[in-house]
């Protein structure tokens, strides 16, 4: 703060002291005869303190105008930081969803061979097996397979089988439509009019709003139950009614509605388990003989089956399932009896001719799976980014329609345009997500996909992770500014 100085004079048996004001507060000077100029003397103190009023003013507007500049470099340092963020965010997104120009009209072969990093890659995650088929040009355009059924047994090939996992929800969702079309199920009335073996719990959510089909395929009937136990070899397996009460031998709880229905998006394996009692309760059909009826055959997936556990005379194509070590999963695959849900066998080649019976539907093409409307509807987002049985996200030309998987010891994508280019990757090693979208987005750079699934988070992005280091530093800075400035402007208050 700038120094200011005042005089006074006070008076005392005829002598006149002589007093020294300043910022630092008062100094008497000396003894003045009274019979000096006392008037000027007065008259120069009333101008003196004038004036030292008149900088300690200035002294304040001085201190303000440093406090009201540092608060305003802090209120708006936060949004020029959040501004530079967003525009790093936003080019590190598209860099990792957006792909390079494809080359003209590229071969299949040379398609494989932008693949030939995945032995290494595979290596590097423990993953014994993997096996993709691709779709180009409205059909599946090429297979190929890498690694091991079993590790020091036979190598995976197109043909061998993998553990869709939570694929088995989409295909089961296009059986309910086709039933649907057919007049035997409605997607919007209370679906316990439909069940019979099992009755949905009554409770305080479903008195306000009952449970639809449309609700339970989207997710969003407030069912719990996000994932069900599996059950190795020689386990007791218990039926489907058993695993909805949580009655033993099941190991999950009772199946039940948390919320009221339609209100909130929530992922539950416990949905397709209802969806599954429904289909058998209507149709009076086991399953397994229901989906091969309205899906599998139909679309010539020949080795696929909803069959748990897999039969006899398949278990030579089945894939080895290992954890994330690479070691063998003890007792081999796992019983679902959540089949719906999590109970489809299959290959890439099979789930490929179901996304491409999808994309024919959407198309209108003649003797599609579905009708177009339907097909549509099966498409669009109920709540959030969920349809009916697929997650649905892109824009425009690049909108595609995909679902992942996991089962213990095998993870599953499958992912396609509406109009285009897809792709199905089946591993038995359950933690394999990175590998496989490697996979996708070196087929994407090759074909030009723009949008494709992509699992790099924004924020473990490393130059993401330096912007908001040095943006906490200089906030923190900013404050620090503030402060002080307001630490002085107080300690001046006190001084004058």
């Amino acid at each position: 703060m700038d120094n200011y100085q005042a005089w006074s004079f006070q008076k005392t048996n005829g002598v006149v002291t002589a007093v020294k004001w300043n910022h630092k507060g008062k100094t008497n000077i000396s003894a003045l005869p009274a019979t000096k100029r006392i008037g000027r003397q007065r008259k120069t103190t009333r101008r003196s303190r004038v004036h030292a009023q008149s900088v300690g003013l200035n002294a304040e507007r001085k201190i303000c105008r440093h406090r009201a500049e540092g608060e305003v470099f802090l209120l708006t340092f936060p949004y020029i930081g959040l501004l530079s963020a967003i525009a790093l965010i936003t080019l590190t997104t598209l860099r990792s969803g957006t792909a390079a120009e494809p080359d003209a009209s590229p071969s299949a072969h040379i398609q494989q061979s932008s693949l030939l990093f995945v032995p290494g890659r595979m290596a590097h995650y423990h993953v014994p097996g993997l096996s993709l088929a691709c779709i180009h040009n409205g059909t599946v355009a090429w297979t190929q397979a890498f690694g091991v059924a079993r590790v020091g047994g036979e190598p995976v090939t197109p043909e061998t089988l993998f553990q869709a996992s939570s694929i088995s929800m989409p295909v089961t969702a296009v059986a309910v439509l086709r039933l649907g079309e057919q007049g035997k199920l409605n997607l919007d009335v209370d679906v316990s009019q439909y069940l019979r073996s099992w009755k949905l719990p009554t409770n305080r959510f479903t008195e306000q709003k009952k449970v639809t089909l449309r609700e339970l395929l989207s997710h969003t009937a407030g069912v719990t139950v996000h994932g069900f136990e599996d059950y190795a070899a020689g386990e007791k397996v218990p039926t489907l009614v058993q695993v909805l009460k949580g009655e033993s031998p099941a190991k999950s709880a009772p199946v039940t509605i948390d919320f009221v229905p339609g209100a909130v998006y929530q992922y539950a394996n416990g949905d397709y388990v209802i969806i599954q009692q429904i289909l058998t309760d209507v149709t009076g059909e086991t399953f397994t003989d229901l989906m091969q009826e309205l899906v599998l055959h139909p679309l010539h997936m020949v080795h696929s089956t909803f069959q748990q556990p897999i039969p006899e005379e398949l278990r030579r194509l089945v894939a080895i399932p290992y954890d994330k070590e690479g070691k063998a999963i003890v007792g081999g695959p796992r019983t679902y009896p959540e089949m719906a849900g999590a109970g489809l066998w299959a290959t890439p080649s099979d789930l490929a001719l179901f996304a491409l019976a999808i994309q024919d539907a959407l198309a209108g093409k003649a003797g599609a799976i579905v009708s177009p409307s339907t097909a549509h509807e099966m498409l669009q987002p109920v709540l959030g980014d969920y349809g009916l049985g697929f997650a649905i996200a892109g824009n425009g030309p690049n909108r595609y329609f995909w679902h992942p998987g996991a089962n213990l010891g095998f993870l599953s994508v499958l992912f396609a345009y509406e109009k285009g280019d897809g792709v199905v990757l089946l591993s038995n090693q359950q933690y394999s997500k990175a590998l496989m979208l490697e996979v996708i987005h070196a087929l994407a750079k090759q074909y030009g996909w723009t949008e494709f699934p992509t699992d790099e988070s924004r924020f473990s992005n490393p130059w993401v992770i330096g912007l908001i280091c040095v943006f906490i530093v200089l906030a923190t800075y900013s404050l620090f500014r503030v402060i002080r400035h307001r630490k002085g402007f107080l300690f001046s208050k006190l001084g004058q």
